[in-house]
Order: C-alpha cells, then sequence, then structure tokens
C-alpha cells in the first residue's frame, strides 16, 4: 500500500508542476500568479497531511463510542524535552461495518495512563475489555472508563451480546 500512496502523491506534484507550468506561461498579472501559487502549495501540504491517515499514523481525533482494546502504548511527558507526552490505543470498533483494528492517539493524563496500564494489565491475563468516552467526559472523548467482557467459549459471544437476546 505504501507504493501505491508514493505513486499517488507523486502524481500529484506532477500536476501541480504542470498548474504553475501554466500559471507561470500566463498573461495574468503578478499578484493573481503568487495568490495561484500559495494555492496550489496549500493544496499539497493539505494533500500529504491527509495521505498521512492511510500510512497507519494514529488518528488524532475520532475515536469510536464503543471499542474493543487490543493493546496500548503510553509515553509519558518529557519536561527536559518539551514533549506533552500521548497514549496510543489500538483498537477496533464494535460499531462500525470494518473488523480492522486502528490505532489512535490520545492526549496524556495520569488517570488515563492508570487505567489504561490497569486495563493491560488484566488483558494479560486472559480478560478482554471494550471501551466508551466516560459519560460526563471530556467533548473531545480523552476520558475513557474500560469494561471487561467474557467470551462464552460454546457460542462464541462475548457476555455484552447475550443481553440482547
Amino acid at each position: 500500500m505504501t507504493a501505491s500512496l508514493l505513486a499517488l502523491a507523486l502524481a500529484y506534484v506532477f500536476l501541480l508542476f504542470l498548474v504553475l507550468l501554466a500559471i507561470f506561461r500566463s498573461e495574468i498579472g503578478p499578484g493573481l500568479k503568487m495568490v495561484l501559487t500559495f494555492l496550489c502549495l496549500g493544496f499539497y501540504l493539505w494533500h500529504y497531511d491527509s495521505l498521512q491517515d492511510y500510512l497507519g499514523w494514529p488518528a488524532a481525533d475520532g475515536i469510536p463510542q464503543n471499542f474493543e482494546l487490543i493493546s496500548s502504548i503510553v509515553v509519558e511527558p518529557n519536561l527536559k524535552s518539551d514533549e506533552a507526552g500521548a497514549i496510543y490505543l489500538w483498537v477496533r470498533d464494535l460499531d462500525g461495518d470494518q473488523l480492522v483494528p486502528r490505532s489512535f492517539r490520545l492526549p496524556y493524563k495520569k488517570l488515563l495512563h492508570q487505567r489504561v496500564d490497569d486495563t493491560m494489565r488484566r488483558q494479560q491475563q486472559g480478560e478482554r475489555f471494550v471501551g466508551k468516552p466516560r459519560a460526563g467526559g471530556s467533548a473531545n472523548k480523552t476520558d475513557i472508563e474500560f469494561e471487561s467482557i467474557q467470551r462464552d467459549i460454546k457460542s462464541n459471544k462475548s457476555s455484552a451480546d447475550q443481553g440482547d437476546g
């Protein structure tokens, strides 16, 4: 997939080159040429930033309302290097159509760090967890609560699924 994204980016660069060539070869005024040049540059940067979501970089927003926690990594803040820290969650959206996991980056919060560490410790002992933005939490979904789910080995359904009977 990386080769196709590189090809897409190179095709976009080539098209931008043709547009800029047409702009500078035309008889329009220099002010309009500058505006069009900066618009082309802005569109290229926007395009490049949009491609980052497809390269596997963690999404900074849009964590699902109901997800299964697969794994996590916590990077604590570092005052010496002025890094704010982050909590990376690898989750599977339980309400979405795709079963493919996705990575999300949340701002570092000590309480969330403790909650994630406790959840991961219990997960290593065989428990599975679903996560949801905490009721009354912040609007950007950075306060998450985790709930343990058990799988019924015979029916291969989780205990949360059995309540809908």
